[in-house]
Parts: structure tokens; C-alpha cells; sequence
């Protein structure tokens, strides 16, 4: 189906920036915009100066593994595929391996970029690229001391239905695995890493 034409254009026009708050992390700005079709608004934000990687390791018999580890912003204990940040001057895949590495252990041969995610895209300019990672190679684990985490490896079926249930809730999470699923049934995943999935998938 043909699609109309759709105005990609930038509708908004900085009048005044403002940094409220600057850390290692991030910064907080309150700017003052003017969209082409009103006033001039207020307009409070944050750049981050990191970004959110997510990674969905899969093993040779087609499991992953899951984070479990309570988030102090959340105020809950959540269940994650490996997640962590990464500069921004830095490739992402470089910070997605040295994240899977301190979560897991695993150093994998082979990496898919699946696509950046951005959650709240109204209030921050946070960009979670998400990958999969294959043809792994056990090693120990190295987390940060300060962070407290538990692994499940489980089967990758069982993740897809923990991310529809919400028992997963970390949207980057959420897309990557489902993400996986459905290119899996389209069949537009490297060979090599759909039939581990199928394996797993039949041994069911």
C-alpha cells in the first residue's frame, strides 16, 4: 500500500537552552522551544551521555541467560538480559561485549545488531542499541562489586513468554527477545543462530 507523504521536518526551534544539572551520566536541561504550530513552552529534558546496551546471549543448545538484580531507581527486583552503558565515542558492540563478559562471562564469536531503543523518547534522548550474541565461550563473570546479581540461564522459549507475561519488564529487554522471536519465524536470522533456536525450540 502506497504511503502519504509524511513531514519529517524538525517542528521545533530552540529559543533559550538551559542546564539545570550536570553529572557523569547526564544533563538535565530546561529549555525554552517554540513549535511551528504554538507558543513558546518550557521544554525539561535529559541528554545522556551514555548509552544503554542490552544483550541477548544464546548458548549452544539455544538457552540465555537472565539478570535478576534489584534496581534502586525501580525499587523492585527486576529480570534483564545483560544490560549496561557505554560511551558514546565508544562502538556500541565494544561496550555490549565487555557488558556480557562482566554479567555473564561469555565472550562470544558472533554479534547481530537487532536495532537502538529508546524508551521515553519525550523526556530523555537515551539510545539502547541491542544486540544478540552467539557462539559463546564460558568464562567468569566480573560484575562491579557494588552490584549485587543473580543469573538464570533458561530456555529462550521460556524468555519470550517472561517478556509477554511482564514477569520481564525492561522494555530494551522486552524488544530485544521478542524481536529475536519474530525474526526467528520469519526466518531472517543468520542461519546458524536460527537453527540453534529451532533446536531449542523442537527439544521442547
Amino acid at each position: 500500500m502506497p504511503q502519504p507523504d509524511i513531514d519529517r521536518t524538525n517542528p521545533w526551534k530552540p529559543v533559550h537552552k538551559s542546564e539545570v544539572f550536570d553529572c557523569r551520566y547526564f544533563v538535565t536541561r530546561s529549555d525554552s522551544v517554540r513549535h511551528r504550530a504554538g507558543e513558546p513552552r518550557p521544554y525539561t529534558h535529559i541528554r545522556m551521555k551514555y548509552f544503554g546496551i542490552a544483550v541477548v546471549p544464546i548458548d549452544e543448545d539455544g538457552s540465555t541467560t537472565l539478570i535478576g538484580q534489584y534496581r534502586y531507581v525501580l525499587d523492585r527486583f527486576t529480570w534483564e538480559v545483560p544490560r549496561g552503558g557505554g560511551r558514546l565515542d565508544r562502538p556500541p558492540v565494544d561496550s555490549a561485549k565487555a557488558e556480557l563478559s562482566e554479567e555473564t562471562g561469555y565472550r562470544a564469536d558472533h554479534w547481530l545488531h537487532l536495532f537502538n531503543a529508546s524508551a521515553s523518547p519525550g523526556v530523555t534522548d537515551e539510545i539502547a542499541p541491542c544486540f544478540v550474541a552467539w557462539g559463546l565461550r564460558q568464562g567468569e563473570p566480573h560484575p562491579d562489586p557494588v552490584e549485587q546479581l543473580v543469573r538464570r540461564r533458561i530456555p529462550f522459549r521460556d524468555a519470550v513468554t517472561m517478556a509477554l507475561s511482564g514477569e520481564i519488564g525492561d522494555l530494551a529487554s522486552i524488544a530485544s527477545i521478542l524481536g529475536i522471536n519474530t525474526r526467528l519465524g520469519r526466518g531472517e536470522l543468520p542461519p546458524d543462530l536460527m537453527a540453534l533456536l529451532r533446536e531449542e525450540a523442537s527439544s521442547g
